[in-house]
């Protein structure tokens, strides 16, 4: 699921912060992810600010438990990784 939601209400581009970010992810994000099943899901973000930012790990974490992959989560995202693909990384020791 990926979804862009960098505007206002005006229309006007904003800066996302990490009050912008815990605010898409509690208004938007979860409310979407309740109309699926999706208890399996894991999480996966790069290291930007507004997303590692305590109070939004600590938002993630009660949503995501240990399923979130991102710096400072419960599965480290290592920071500066472009030629780390998130499918080297994590997809195929999870399923072997």
């Amino acid at each position: 699921m990926v979804e862009s939601f960098f505007k206002n209400d005006e229309g006007h581009n904003v800066t996302v912060n990490g009050d912008r970010y815990r605010a898409m992810i509690t208004n938007f994000f979860i409310p979407e992810l309740n109309n699926h099943e999706v208890q399996e899901l894991w999480f996966q973000q790069d290291g930007a600010t507004c997303h590692t930012a305590r109070a939004t790990i600590d938002l993630l974490k009660d949503t995501f438990g240990d399923r979130l992959i991102s710096r400072f989560g419960p599965v480290n995202w290592p920071p500066r990784s472009c030629d780390l693909t998130p499918l080297d990384y994590f997809l195929w020791g999870y399923v072997k």
